[in-house]
């Protein structure tokens, strides 16, 4: 990694201009690994080493050619120029310089924009020409942008931008610094038409165009081992009082921080976007088609003891969210990190296709803890899960969430990060999503954590999955090592799946192989795929007013007038206040008991086939 670093510095020459001399150059060994690689084909059409998958900087002819349909691409704005580069500068090689890289690359300026087609999706494709003065943000490279975004919102078309290079163009002054403002301006437009905006972001990113439009993007990706930030790595060591670390101001150590969705190598690039392109444009396409959705009728699934629930909830193998969204969606795209400072990988989010749908996807995931540790939600996994929200929002995604979590993590640094403001702002953006929503509880469902990403159209729960009003460690295995009161407290405490349909939390139960889903998770996500499809295509017929409608009046209303509420929150406080004063808590019959005496009823469907 210290050898790329300093390899990147190099792209530089003494007086900051790009040293173009290995930008035109077929090299018969690789400059990072010295394997030879003159012969190889992934170096001869993408320009990357197949030893070391080194990224080499390509110029914007060929950006074009490997990320767009064959022939579809046609340049807007070819012409378009500085009316006199000398009253920028005074210095006469800046129009050397000009003349010099048009004649060389062909190019009038350092963007290249025009509409295109990227796996049969037309879009809007912007590139930025390192080979072109750096790649620099002139006034032209401004005004390119600029109209090429404002085309495209017009338009209705998704925008493609690739950025390579991007600093200050100094010979032009204080305006080149002003094209951030600009290229800003036109990207707003994009968001207030609801059109899509993906961004690449190249060896080197830096300066203008990353602080700017770059960083405005619906989805950022980056190829690997780009050089990104807004200094220069030359800059950022000078003033650093600490040597620097050795990944630092790369495209990983920005996917770590949260800074970016995904590094994708190049060779992956075209698909990677083509299938974004074709979710994100599927509601405004036409591309919705519930009609073959699955419409499979409810299983009716056999009681589970609830300590038998707890232990199959918190059994280490049994599936987790990331699993399920592999097994049920193809493709499934991660989007990651919260666009501030980190990625919590306790939230797994994205989107993909879910037996040809477009979906917006979000799950909570367990992570490797030491033995004692446990799971929890924290600021910026929900901060994460609210970046998914939106996108669902904007593009009329469907919505699912994947619930497993022990609750929000009570510790010191989760508050002074704003735990509360982001459950909070959470629980607001999942009320206010204009297109279905349907949330699965998949282990444990623990208190605020789970609710927040719980406030659906539709709530689903597997078979052995549980739902505590508090976090399951605040009581079991916390404050009592006696098993039987564990037992006792579960029967009191704790919610199965049965007890949450009871109480009109749960719509649906989806069953699970017997044991748990880690008994069998390819027949556990077969069911779970099948409760999915068959809910979001009863509430695919309701229009957005209505669906709105019936969320709101669903959480208004959640508990009114319900015996089993009543009764639910009668033990949990006998419950309490026993273990506060040190009694065991009173017997009485459960819920489960009083189901078993009762005498058998005609089962009732679980979900409604006229919503």
């Amino acid at each position: 990694m210290r050898n790329l670093a300093n390899f990147l510095v190099h792209l530089f020459n003494r007086d900051g201009e790009p040293d173009r001399t290995y930008l035109s150059v077929i090299h018969d060994r690789c400059l990072f690994c010295e394997e030879p690689i003159s012969d190889s084909p992934s170096y001869l059409t993408y320009r990357v080493c197949p030893f070391c998958r080194f990224h080499y900087t390509v110029t914007a002819r060929q950006r074009i050619e490997l990320l767009t349909d064959q022939g579809t691409f046609k340049e807007s704005y070819k012409y378009v120029s500085s009316v006199e580069p000398l009253s920028f500068s005074r210095r006469s090689r800046y129009k050397k310089f000009l003349t010099q890289d048009q004649d060389r690359t062909g190019l009038t300026e350092a963007a290249v924009a025009g509409r295109c087609r990227i796996g049969d999706t037309e879009a809007m494709l912007v590139v930025l020409d390192f080979g072109f003065m750096g790649g620099t943000m002139g006034s032209v490279v401004g005004e390119k942008v600029s109209m090429a975004f404002e085309s495209a919102a017009r338009r209705g078309l998704p925008v493609v931008a690739v950025v390579s290079g991007g600093g200050v163009r100094i010979q032009e002054g204080v305006l080149s610094l002003m094209q951030m403002a600009k290229t800003v301006t036109a990207a707003n437009r994009l968001r207030d038409a609801e059109v899509p905006f993906i961004v690449v972001l190249a060896n080197p990113s830096t300066g203008q165009a990353y602080a700017s439009f770059a960083n405005l993007a619906d989805v950022i990706l980056a190829e690997p081992g780009s050089l990104i930030g807004l200094s220069p790595l030359r800059t950022l060591r000078e003033v650093s009082k600490m040597p620097l670390p050795l990944d630092a101001h790369t495209a990983e150590a920005h996917v770590g921080h949260g800074l970016l969705d995904n590094v994708v190598d190049r060779e992956n690039l075209q698909p990677r976007i083509a299938s974004l392109l074709q979710i994100l444009t599927a509601q405004k396409q036409g591309k919705f088609n519930h009609k073959h959705l699955l419409k499979v009728e409810p299983e009716e699934c056999a009681d589970i003891e609830p300590w038998e629930a707890v232990t199959a909830a918190r059994n280490s193998e049994r599936p987790q969210a990331g699993a399920y969204f592999r097994s049920i969606l193809d493709p499934f795209i991660e989007l990651r990190g919260d666009r501030l400072n980190s990625d919590d990988r306790s939230v797994v989010a994205g989107v993909g296709f879910l037996e040809g749908e477009p979906v917006a996807v979000i799950g909570q995931q367990r992570r490797p803890l030491a033995e004692g540790e446990r799971y929890h939600v924290f600021p910026d996994g929900l901060r994460k899960a609210q970046r998914v929200i939106d996108l669902a929002s904007r593009f009329k995604l469907p919505l699912v969430t994947l619930i497993d979590t022990q609750g929000a993590d009570p510790g010191l640094e989760a508050e002074e990060q704003g735990i509360g403001n982001a459950i909070a702002m959470t629980l607001s953006s999942m009320l206010n999503v204009p297109t279905p929503v349907v949330s699965v509880v998949i282990g444990e469902g623990g208190s605020e954590g789970a609710l927040a990403l719980g406030l659906s159209d539709r709530i689903l729960m597997q078979q052995y999955a549980i739902y505590s009003p508090i976090s399951v460690n605040r009581t079991l295995g916390a404050g009592h090592h006696d098993h039987m009161l564990d037992r006792e407290a579960a029967e009191a405490l704790m919610l199965t799946a049965r007890d949450c349909l009871e109480l009109g939390i749960a719509d649906q139960i989806v069953p699970e192989p017997k044991g748990g889903a880690h008994v069998d998770p390819r027949e556990a996500s077969a069911a779970l795929q099948a409760a999915i499809l068959t809910n979001l295509a009863q509430l695919s017929r309701l229009s957005q007013g209505k669906l709105l409608k019936k969320r709101y009046q669903k959480f208004r209303r959640m508990g009114e007038g319900s015996g089993h509420s009543q009764e639910a929150m009668n033990r949990e406080v006998e419950l309490l206040m026993s273990i506060s004063s040190g009694d065991a808590p009173a017997e009485r019959p459960s819920r489960r008991q009083k189901r078993k005496d009762r005498p058998e009823e005609p089962a009732e469907a679980q979900v409604s086939s006229d919503d």
